[in-house]
């Protein structure tokens, strides 16, 4: 064999392994956190010199691997032959169960990794995602090199490896289930395009195959796999209706004429391999998720519900404060596939697959326009009558973009122009739902764009004779729609921060180290995974269980400024969760009713709360005692309370859940603004000037300020409080009108100011972490972090 046909046949393997290493090596960067200046890179970083991860799903993940790698299952137990967690949603924990398929990969990868050196579990999951996602230039390449050629296989190969929402969410340090969700079902949507399209109906059986287990990996890598499941169904029954009875092609054919069913059946091009994979890949699924795959089948019912504000109770809706579950506009849908020349060339290459269905005879001279050539060569001019003898054209031949296509490839087109089309509008439709949906449309947007690349190379050829020019211009047209994604993937590569820092994991350290082991930790619904790994306690709430009431109590909790009502509800969701609250909603049937009388029994001792269950509400002294086991429990779990500098940005949300009106099922936002700020001082005075603009000058005894909103004007507060080294100096009503107030806190050589809604003024989170408890009676001071300065963390035992 010459050296031209080896590297004829190298060069798919070469161009996938420089494809795989461009967006592999993207997404390495992330590990170096460019984003955070040198000097502070070790706060952010494990003992091992690895990043922490980049946000806290990765925890949770990290969390269920550590358990599998360990004792071979998910969950922290097993009860009643379901694996379940008791970190999350203590103290019943909740279900373990989870597609596993991340958990897995990940184990095989730590076990390899080990039989080269010594891997930590941590480290290997820091660099899984990288890797699982940087493998779909794999297929991508492949299945439109199949449609059209190596341009444009390397274009969506890109497009795909470095998709600006996809890429945001599998960098190294990324750990979560968005690294299956490109490569896998684009490895269902390929295979099955190859059975449905195969004219051996052994391939087309062998590729339908293929197909069904990739579905099943699908399902086993992500809960909403059904949608490329349906997706195949209802693309190959269209196309089948469609082509059968508008285009009268021979894609399904009648039994008329076959002696059995069973011939029949082997030679139905489409109905044959759509049978094989919907078959195989719901046998697979309903051996591996058992009475779950039922279930998981209705999901579209409660994907199309996430958006309702409707619950089953009056409680608000958490999702609404989920970034991804925000409906996106049109330009970030653009910016998250990658930019406008992807997203162009994408749309401009399904019009090309449909300008490809059109029927057109091919002329006789190929080229229209391009000169004249030199008299002597050109052929004697045919009469009328020679023209009129000439041999029609049949439909043997169609023009392409570029070319000529074959007949049997128009069966194709139109498989092709289906499949996009439908693609794209359930994609599409998947925004209404969430900006997390964007990864979805972007896959078939980075497929058709490098089918439009494709058709260009086709075309080029056809009009630039030379070789080398047409590798160039082919070059340019690869830089100019490829540019803008890769740029972009570099520069969320180069600022990346990691999730936490020292300040936080310290804090975490110190409690697995200095608290009972059945103490419950409770703070704002984010960090609940991180606390779960790193402090090895359970936690109200989390991540993956933060859409429910607690989130009401929690944010209440927070934004009341009733100590005991604080610590009554921080006590009562750690002893017992939701048991007190649901008791009293199963005797009022009214939401609002039962916080009327949480609010009430909460503040006072069992003995007041039950007189007034029972004189004020008609309990009996059995329904009494009943929600009094729960709200007043006899043995408490020790309680801890983590306020943390991250809350300060989050408390729209926690005020907006926490002040909740149960009547009119609304809400309003309370913020703070927290800066820095420097004191100077001029003839007696100082002057506190922070860079959000407070500026407060005490003169003596004499004390002013506000917010500084023109070079001549002070907004006066409502209120104007100092608090310096844990203690207050001042706490005075400046302006009974004022919508904001003004606070200043100074710990040893550490000068802040906070301006904040004036609902805020007394919250609880207020008190806790900005006037550092003092005061309160109810909560003590267990740990800060850093201990000196302004602390970042502080945990509180509840009493």
């Amino acid at each position: 064999m010459d050296t031209k046909n080896i590297l004829s046949k190298l060069k798919p393997i070469i161009i996938v392994l420089l494809l795989f290493s461009l967006v592999f090596f993207l997404r390495a960067e992330a590990s170096g956190i460019s984003g955070v200046p040198d000097q502070m890179k070790a706060y952010f970083q494990e003992d091992n010199g690895l990043p922490y991860f980049s946000e806290m799903d990765s925890y949770y993940n990290y969390r269920l691997t550590e358990n599998f790698v360990e004792h071979g299952y998910l969950g922290d137990t097993i009860k009643n032959g379901t694996d379940w967690d008791l970190h999350s949603y203590f103290p019943p924990g909740r279900s373990a169960e989870y597609p596993p398929l991340l958990i897995w990969i990940t184990a095989f990868f730590y076990y390899l990794a080990n039989l080269f050196g010594d891997y930590s579990l941590l480290q290997v999951s820091f660099w899984t995602s990288a890797i699982i996602a940087s493998l779909c230039v794999i297929p991508a390449y492949f299945f439109v090199k199949s449609l059209s050629n190596d341009y444009g296989g390397i274009t969506a190969g890109v497009l795909v490896g470095v998709s600006t929402f996809y890429f945001s969410h599998t960098f190294a340090g990324f750990f979560d289930t968005d690294m299956f969700g490109m490569i896998l079902p684009l490895l269902v949507i390929w295979f099955f395009s190859v059975s449905i399209t195969a004219t051996e109906s052994r391939k087309k059986m062998l590729f339908a195959v293929y197909a069904a287990i990739s579905m099943l990996l699908f399902a086993i890598a992500w809960s909403g796999w059904w949608y490329i499941f349906y997706l195949v169904i209802f693309v190959t029954v269209l196309y089948m209706l469609i082509s059968k009875y508008l285009f009268k092609m021979e894609t399904f054919k009648s039994w008329k004429g076959y002696s059995s069913k069973k011939q029949w059946l082997l030679e139905q091009p489409i109905l044959l391999p759509l049978l094989i994979f919907v078959g195989l890949s719901s046998v697979l699924m309903f051996i591996f998720w058992g009475n779950l795959f039922s279930s998981q089948l209705l999901e579209p019912l409660s994907v199309i519900q996430l958006q309702s504000a409707t619950q089953a109770t009056a409680y608000p809706n958490v999702f609404i404060s989920v970034g991804e579950l925000q409906i996106p506009s049109a330009s970030t849908v653009i910016a998250d596939v990658g930019g406008i020349f992807p997203f162009a060339f994408g749309i401009l290459g399904l019009l090309m697959i449909f300008w490809n269905l059109r029927i057109k005879k091919a002329k006789g001279k190929e080229a229209k326009g391009k000169g004249k050539p030199p008299k002597k060569d050109r052929k004697p001019r045919r009469g009328r009558k020679s023209r009129k003898e000439e041999p029609k054209d049949t439909k043997s031949e169609q023009k392409e973009f570029g070319g000529i296509i074959p007949p049997e490839k128009r069966s194709n087109y139109l498989y092709y122009a289906i499949l996009f089309s439908v693609w794209l509008l359930i994609t599409a439709y998947a925004f209404t739902k969430g900006v997390r949906f964007v990864e979805a449309f972007s896959l078939p947007i980075a497929l058709c764009a490098g089918i439009f690349v494709g058709f260009i190379a086709n075309y080029l050829k056809t009009q630039i004779e030379k070789p080398l020019y047409q590798y160039v211009a082919m070059a340019l047209v690869i830089v100019l729609v490829c540019y803008g994604p890769v740029s972009s993937a570099n520069a969320v590569s180069n600022s990346v921060v990691p999730g936490t820092d020292d300040a936080m994991v310290n804090t975490l350290t110190w409690v697995k180290n200095n608290t009972p082991s059945n103490a419950v930790m409770t703070s704002w619904w984010d960090f609940g995974h991180l606390f779960a790994v790193k402090a090895d306690r359970g936690v109200t709430f989390d991540g993956g269980s933060q859409n429910n009431a607690r989130a009401y109590w929690v944010g209440k909790a927070l934004s009341t400024n009733n100590e005991a009502l604080s610590a009554g509800i921080l006590k009562m969701l750690a002893s017992s969760g939701d048991n007190g609250y649901m008791a009293v909603e199963n005797f009022t049937n009214n939401t609002g009713k039962t916080v009327e009388i949480m609010d009430k029994i909460l503040v006072t001792d069992k003995t007041s709360a039950q007189n007034t269950l029972t004189s004020q509400y008609g309990m009996t002294t059995e329904q009494a005692q009943n929600v009094l086991q729960y709200t007043h429990p006899t043995n408490t779990t020790p309680d801890l309370f983590v306020t943390s500098l991250d809350m300060v940005g989050k408390a729209g949300w926690w005020s907006y859940f926490g002040n909740w009106n149960f009547d009119s099922k609304n809400s309003t936002n309370s913020i703070y603004s927290l800066a820095q700020a420097n004191a100077t001082t001029e003839n007696n005075v100082v002057t506190i000037q922070g860079e959000n603009n407070v500026t407060v000058q005490i003169n003596g005894t004499n004390v002013t300020g506000g917010l500084q909103v023109s070079k001549n004007k002070i907004a006066p507060p409502h209120r104007l409080i100092i608090v310096s080294n844990g203690t207050t100096a001042m706490d005075t009503v400046v302006n009974n009108q004022s919508t904001f107030s003004i606070l200043v806190v100074k710990q040893d050589d550490n000068l802040i100011t906070v301006a904040m809604s004036k609902e805020l003024e007394d919250s609880m989170f207020t008190r806790l972490f900005f006037m550092q408890g003092a005061g309160l009676t109810h909560f003590k001071l267990a740990h800060k972090e850093p201990s000196e300065g302004i602390s970042e963390v502080m945990v509180w035992n509840v009493t």
